[in-house]
């Protein structure tokens, strides 16, 4: 793979590897774009950072949760590695960081040996914005709206393995019935 370039947000768009480029993405901000078609099943483009303990990285989360508050920017870049470490990928140099959540997304981030790539869910044609499910836990959906705009768009970054119970959350509390503590979801 080749070395990434470090992103500068003036350039309108940024060369990131053979098969991608950074630009101003529909979804939020910046996004990674296709430069070329790609194939099911290919590794894209690796996610890259600081590797940073438990107690660090959590310190770290919380304190860009709550300037992306402020700012209405990306809030936290930080990967789960294993039981020690993660990867904070707020870095310069890691365009991956750019890689926009969706509810449909046509790649998926996978740990090979404690580092972590992108591969292509589907075949993507050149152009197409790239994106993943962030999977982010329910618990705080109302912290994280989505942008995604795709057909199963549920409106916030959940996993999608939580997305049919927080549509049935959404639908009682539309209703304006509320979950009592012990139901089944």
């Amino acid at each position: 793979m080749r070395k990434l370039r470090p992103h500068r947000p003036s350039s309108p768009v940024e060369y990131v590897n053979a098969f991608c480029e950074a630009r101003g993405s529909a979804i939020h901000g910046q996004g990674i774009f296709a430069s070329r078609r790609m194939r099911k099943g290919m590794r894209v483009l690796e996610y890259i950072g600081e590797r940073v303990d438990k107690e660090e990285s959590n310190r770290r989360g919380l304190e860009l949760f709550e300037k992306s508050k402020e700012s209405g920017g990306a809030s936290v870049y930080i990967f789960d590695v294993n039981e020690d470490w993660d990867l904070d990928g707020d870095k310069p140099y890691n365009l991956a960081r750019l890689i926009n959540h969706s509810c449909e997304p046509n790649c998926e981030m996978v740990d090979e040996d404690n580092r972590l790539f992108l591969y292509a869910l589907r075949d993507i044609e050149k152009g197409e914005e790239l994106s993943f499910d962030y999977g982010y836990d329910i618990e705080h959906y109302l912290d994280h709206p989505c942008r995604c705009g795709t057909p199963g768009c549920v409106g916030y970054i959940v996993s999608s393995a939580q997305r049919p119970k927080l549509l049935r959350m959404l639908r009682r509390k539309k209703h304006g019935r509320s979950l009592v503590k012990g139901n089944k979801e």
